[in-house]
């Protein structure tokens, strides 16, 4: 079970002949015998048409030469009832299916196993027998059939040994010593037969299932695997077989698939290349997490394949999804079929036609699923315009094995996915010019999805129009979702509803609407994570925030994240967001164990996001590694050494010997401690104590170099006004007056919310000279460390970048997205 999917064709010899672990293959000795010849040709040929992957079948054009070892990913296999394996192309198993094993864990036992991989279309299973008999070339002697090249000779009955030398020698690699069945007596091998359900009639898979129990009853000693779709085994199942399901891919292996797809791509390994394809790779997976609907298709490995090509030549994620849906609609429906050469009874369009408006009908009911009556009368009322031989029960069967329809209950039948309902009902409403089901359905989200696919490829200003004239909450999230988007728009309605979210500043019922539209938009964002919190994966946009916190120095524009937002105006957004927006559940600002779930991570991980410190009961910056508030302590020292300067110096002094008395005590006896004999508090020469001044300070700043001190994010200033009262005891003179006067501007900056150059340069002397005197300093330098960031934020030298995640806690039955 690869990443590639059944979407390969056959190998160049059409014969794979494989042995397992249990016997090695000689090492080739200066004068070889006819037997060691010939399996070494043999090998070589094996591995030389394995080598690369195949895409035939997919329509946009692709590397042919993608090598199979670089880009597999093994998805795992878990034993099933055959009854209970999924038959849709997005198959996934119940939470209660446990348990991810590769092929070799089956048959790693001392007794020949007897194997059938089941799933579902696209799954993996012909590419997991391609990469299995490729690995064993360096410790066997490769056997793989693919039955749909060999249903003539299975049919009149030949022996499997017939059957591969046939093969092999039409490719001119005859076996005259029998080499072949020899092997197969010794019970040495393991034979792979891939495709059971590609044979098109079920009489003939029974005579296939019937022949395979025949080898197995002649060749008894070797391992037999079988691969097949679910119906196409239960019509034919092979006595004795132990059925093993594919399992779908997870989050972890989609991104090592794309990271893998990216580097065969890229060939030449060298950095640059590297580098360039972890940046596409991350710009795919990061696409993929912003929109939910393309995200849940990619546990599909051939689906997963078909976004990772469309991604790399067409560069086609998100904006153009409805291309890609088409793509994928008609390589499951008939393209893989065409390319693997299979014989299809009646026209393989006319599955396009069915259920283009099968999916109409269920959008205007309103429904996922259909009961099989429903369904098979609406075929039978297309077909009487149609010329095939099939009726509708025909094609309903065919419809299923390709994936794209699934028996969700007992003659209860749904599309795989509600995505492919959408697209299909679009392309119809396309195709019959039914754009009035479009007009009248602009405040209903159940057609959201399908209007914005429509809008696609079609004019969007009737549906703007229409949106504009409603003024539903709905109805505006709609016409944003177009511009977001990007379809082509007249400058009179983009103008008339940018007008409308700016009147919604001043307009409290305008707002409520407006913002319930915009969150409805970000909340269909939201994943579960592991520990069932829901999740919203994208920063609050900037839009959004704006209609409910005023806050001069928040960056960015319309869909961009907000950005640079203070802890307390974070909270107060969020409690806006209370009073405005009506939701099943209630959000709040995440907690590090939500934006550390896997399924959150990889796209917050390059934020500085503002969380709840559950311990500390207060906001503090979130980030995936060192993060944009952490300031190390040489920045810090840096800084201190620029507070050297002769003019910060006599400014400094001049401060603490005319404006603050106690700092003026304080100085006074630190400078004492340090040259007692030169200074004294009250009779000093200013030019005097400025110098000398200047080289207590130098003293401390090595010291403070000296010091070990483990840096964090810098967060809310006011969380460290209390610990400024427990720094230690027994401290001295000078240190208790300066703590004191330090504890008051700090509370100060707290309140105000704003630092000066000056105080910033007396906060951090402050804080430094005092952390060389106490048991506790490492939120002196904490503090010093806020003072150079805001001296950094106001230089330009570093932006404020933090942004809003919103979580929600929600009961298991409420869906990770928004109902419909």
């Amino acid at each position: 079970m690869s990443v590639l999917a059944t979407a390969i064709g056959a190998l160049a010899l059409g014969v794979t002949v494989m042995i397992w672990r249990r016997t090695s293959r000689p090492v080739p000795s200066p004068s070889l015998t006819p037997d060691e010849l010939f399996e070494q040709e043999y090998l070589a040929r094996v591995r030389r048409g394995l080598r690369y992957v195949d895409l035939k079948g997919l329509q946009t054009a692709s590397h042919s030469s993608l090598e199979l070892d670089k880009v597999y990913v093994d998805v795992g296999l878990v034993r099933r009832a055959p009854h209970r394996v999924g038959t849709d192309v997005l198959a996934g198993l119940p939470e209660a299916v446990q348990g991810r094993w590769p092929l070799d864990h089956f048959l790693s036992s001392e007794t020949p196993q007897v194997l059938a991989v089941l799933g579902g279309p696209g799954s993996g299973k012909t590419t997991l027998l391609r990469k299995t008999a490729r690995a064993i070339c360096d410790t066997g002697t490769p056997i793989l059939l693919f039955l749909r090249d060999h249903l003539t000779e299975i049919l009149r009955d030949a022996s499997l040994p017939e059957i591969v030398t046939g093969t092999l020698a039409r490719y001119d690699l005859a076996d005259p010593h029998e080499w072949v069945a020899r092997r197969l007596r010794s019970g040495r091998c393991v034979v792979m037969l891939d495709g059971l359900d590609e044979v098109a009639r079920a009489e003939d898979r029974r005579s296939v299932s019937a022949w395979v129990e025949r080898q197995i009853t002649a060749f008894p000693d070797n391992d037999f695997v079988l691969t097949s779709r679910r119906q196409g085994f239960q019509d034919a199942p092979v006595d004795g077989a132990v059925v093993l399901q594919v399992r779908p891919f997870t989050p972890t292996q989609v991104r090592e698939f794309v990271h893998g797809w990216y580097r065969a791509v890229a060939g030449t390994i060298t950095q640059d290349a590297e580098e360039r394809a972890a940046e596409e790779a991350e710009d795919l997976l990061t696409r993929l997490d912003s929109a939910p609907a393309l995200g849940d298709l990619t546990v599909n490995p051939l689906l997963l394949t078909m976004i990772a090509t469309v991604h790399q030549f067409r560069g086609a994620l998100p904006g153009s999804r409805a291309d890609l849906y088409r793509e994928i609609c008609e390589v499951m429906l008939w393209h893989r079929d065409e390319a693997k050469k299979l014989v299809a009874v009646g026209n393989n369009r006319h599955k396009m036609v069915l259920l283009r408006s099968l999916a109409y009908l269920m959008m205007t009911n309103g429904v996922r699923q259909l009961p099989r009556e429903v369904l098979l009368a609406e075929f039978d009322r297309l077909l009487r315009r149609l010329s095939t031989p099939l009726d509708a029960e025909g094609h309903l069967a065919r419809i299923v094995s390709d994936g794209m329809l699934v028996e969700w209950e007992r003659d209860q039948f749904a599309f795989a996915h509600l995505t492919f309902q959408e697209y299909l009902a679009a392309a119809y409403i396309r195709e019959k010019n039914l754009i009035d089901t479009l007009y009248n359905a602009v405040d209903d989200d159940w057609w959201r999805e399908t209007t914005l696919l429509y809008v696609a490829g079609s004019d969007a200003d009737p549906v703007v129009e229409a949106c504009l004239t409603s003024r539903t909450s709905a109805a505006l999230g709609l016409a944003l979702d177009c511009v977001a988007e990007g379809v082509e728009l007249d400058e009179r309605l983009r103008s008339e509803l940018d007008s409308v979210v700016d009147a919604a500043a001043n307009d409290p019922e305008l707002r409520g609407k407006v913002v319930q539209a915009m969150m409805a938009r970000h909340a269909r964002s939201v994943v579960r994570t592991e520990s069932g919190v829901l999740v919203c994966r994208n920063p609050v946009p900037a839009a959004l925030y704006r209609l409910l916190q005023a806050s001069p120095g928040v960056k960015g524009t319309g869909d961009e994240p907000a950005r640079g937002m203070d802890a307390l105006d974070a909270l107060e957004f969020v409690e806006s967001l209370w009073r405005t927006f009506s939701s099943p559940y209630r959000f709040r600002l995440a907690q590090a164990a939500d934006l550390d779930d896997p399924a959150v991570l990889p796209i917050v991980k390059s934020l500085s996001v503002w969380i709840v410190d559950t311990r500390a009961h207060t906001l503090v910056p979130w980030s995936h590694g060192p993060g944009p508030r952490l300031v190390t302590l040489d920045e810090v020292l840096d800084a201190a050494r620029e507070d050297l300067r002769p003019d910060r110096m006599r400014a400094l002094m001049r401060w603490s010997t005319t404006d603050i008395s106690a700092h003026r005590a304080g100085i006074g006896n630190l400078l004492t401690t340090f040259f007692p004999e030169q200074y004294e508090s009250e009779q000093g020469d200013g030019a005097e104590a400025t110098a000398l001044m200047r080289l207590v300070w130098e003293q401390l700043l090595q010291q403070a170099r000296e010091t070990t001190w483990h840096p964090e994010p810098i967060g809310d200033v006011g969380t460290v006004v209390p610990q400024l009262y427990d720094t230690g005891h027994k401290l001295q003179p000078w240190s208790i007056a300066t703590l004191k006067l330090l504890q008051d501007m700090v509370s100060d900056w707290d309140t105000t919310g704003s630092l000066s150059p000056s105080r910033a340069r007396r906060v951090r002397m402050m804080a430094l000279m005092v952390a060389t005197d106490v048991d506790k300093p490492a939120v002196l330098y904490r503090l010093a460390a806020a003072a150079t960031l805001w001296d950094q934020w106001r230089s330009g030298e570093r932006e404020r970048s933090e942004v809003i995640i919103l979580a929600a806690d929600a009961p298991e039955s409420l869906s990770a997205r928004r109902p419909r």
